[in-house]
């Protein structure tokens, strides 16, 4: 085991080896532990669900298409446009949002092979299915390289089914993850704990950090446990919406953190963004899973509009904030 921390500076005591590790492990032949565990602690485990091949082909297409891209996408922090950020490794820092919906001009093969291979495997539709009690749709997915930290939050808090607190998420590792290289960390029974909605006192557009010193306060206040399980390459981490969850801050210069993440949500819901508007997707079905292609970049309206919030980002993002925060009041 070694000491590390959170972002806000919360201990964890991260396991090194299997044997340290006090998460424990499960299969696709199991899904009624699966299931059992998950409703429990709000988070669950699978082993190796995703082959080694499919996960090298995700890294090999993101070194030969998105890596050398010198444009704006959308990324993970603050859903903005960006361009690349590196670390001196070379590694891309500002993870990318929505792998369903990049531009198919420069990406067509990691796009396809993320809904292809990935959000529509028949292993990982399986464990959703059990999870939502129905077919699982995609609404939001990420690629993460650089080890950058992720603050201790709750996705609901983003983003959920209309039913709060029924969307689950898989954090897939496409390599093994090091202890030091940022790992996934969760805080197990954390949702059971009603933390309340976003509401005009804690809203993203402006009092985002009052919100997470909130998230803080409630794991210091309760005492949760905070674990990072040992992941390997093709394991999965599924997780409920009001679970708290995060990525270490990173000590590893020698290690990535290469990994996808997906959400999903009954395939009969609708989708729920910051607690105060529901929008009723329009998906493709892949493989019986349904992929919403929020902001879809084979779409020219949704290229002229990534265009001006990268050309104009001051304007754009004061009138998008304060129509977050006129939906949020209106909500309220």
């Amino acid at each position: 085991m070694i000491n590390l921390k959170t972002p806000h500076g919360l201990n964890v005591r991260v396991p090194e080896i299997d044997e340290e590790d006090i998460s424990p492990k499960f299969n696709v032949e199991q899904l009624n532990k699966v299931k059992n565990y998950f409703n429990a602690e709000g988070y669950v485990v699978l082993k190796g669900i995703i082959s080694s091949d499919i996960c090298d082909k995700a890294c090999s297409l993101w070194e030969e298409q998105v890596k050398p891209f010198k444009g704006y996408m959308y990324r993970q922090a603050g859903t903005k446009a960006e361009k690349h950020v590196f670390n001196d490794r070379g590694w891309v820092m500002n993870p990318i949002l929505n792998l369903q919906s990049i531009d198919p001009r420069f990406f067509n093969e990691l796009r396809n092979h993320s809904v292809d291979k990935v959000f529509s495997n028949p292993n990982l539709k399986k464990v959703f299915e059990i999870l939502l009690e129905d077919k699982p749709k995609i609404v939001q997915s990420m690629y993460f390289e650089g080890n950058s930290a992720t603050w201790e939050h709750q996705d609901s808090y983003y983003l959920d089914s209309e039913r709060i607190g029924t969307m689950a998420a898989a954090w897939v590792a496409l390599e093994d993850i090091k202890p030091e290289a940022g790992r996934f960390f969760v805080c197990p029974k954390s949702h059971l704990i009603d933390l309340g909605r976003q509401n005009i006192k804690n809203n993203i557009a402006d009092k985002h950090d009052y919100y997470i010193s909130q998230i803080i306060d409630k794991i210091t206040e309760e005492g949760l446990e905070i674990r990072a399980p040992k992941l390997d390459k093709g394991d999965v981490l599924f997780w409920n919406s009001w679970t708290i969850h995060g990525s270490l801050k990173s000590e590893d210069k020698l290690n990535s953190r290469s990994s996808i993440t997906c959400h999903a949500i009954a395939d009969k819901d609708l989708f729920l963004q910051r607690h105060s508007r529901t929008i009723n997707t329009n998906c493709d079905n892949v493989n019986g899973v349904s992929i919403y292609r929020t902001k879809d970049q084979s779409k020219l309206l949704n290229r002229a509009m990534i265009f001006v919030e990268s050309n104009f980002p001051t304007i754009f993002y004061y009138i998008k904030y304060r129509a977050v925060k006129f939906l949020i009041k209106r909500k309220d």
